[in-house]
């Protein structure tokens, strides 16, 4: 599910043009990058940065990976794309994919993964919410950071991938 990220994002110049992507737009394109593996989306739509050109709220949200694919979406706002691969570790997954927006809508973005995850979506909606799903092999998550609203799922390493399986096969239904 989450492998070959966002492999047809295309790099371009240096800065992006006017047009672009619409904010209501971005849940789709990180349910198509982040869950489906791939976005397709034009070097007037994304333009490829550096973690450190990240805002510093997000970098210390996502702590400093091993490597990164990072791309600034061009949206009204500040939008960010990310793919990110950590070093293998007991608590690190190996790696998150994500998209945050100081723009997003919250509540329209936490429906649309959680009909895409689990096929139904609740009304409520919290300052964080977690769908786990141990045979896709990730974690979705929904969250903020400062300004920014983030939708992340988190690849599950084999070790995570059975515990959670042996864990969830265990409870009651």
């Amino acid at each position: 599910m989450v492998t070959a990220l966002v492999a047809a994002l295309l790099g371009g110049g240096s800065m992006l043009p006017e047009k672009g992507i619409a904010a209501s737009d971005l849940p789709a394109i990180f349910v198509s990058a982040c869950l489906d593996g791939e976005a397709k989306l034009t070097p007037t739509e994304a333009l490829s940065i550096t973690y450190n050109d990240l805002p510093k709220t997000l970098r210390k949200r996502i702590r400093k990976p091993a490597s990164s694919q990072i791309w600034r979406l061009n949206v009204p706002g500040r939008a960010f794309l990310y793919v990110m691969e950590y070093p293998p570790g007991r608590k690190t997954n190996p790696r998150v994919c994500g998209l945050a927006s100081d723009e997003m809508n919250y509540s329209e973005a936490i429906e649309l993964v959680e009909r895409r995850v689990t096929g139904d979506a609740h009304s409520e909606t919290g300052r964080s919410m977690q769908w786990i799903d141990p045979k896709g092999g990730y974690v979705a998550t929904a969250t903020t950071a400062g300004e920014f609203k983030i939708l992340q799922t988190d690849l599950l390493s084999d070790a995570q991938k059975a515990a959670l399986t042996k864990h969830y096969r265990t409870m009651p239904r």
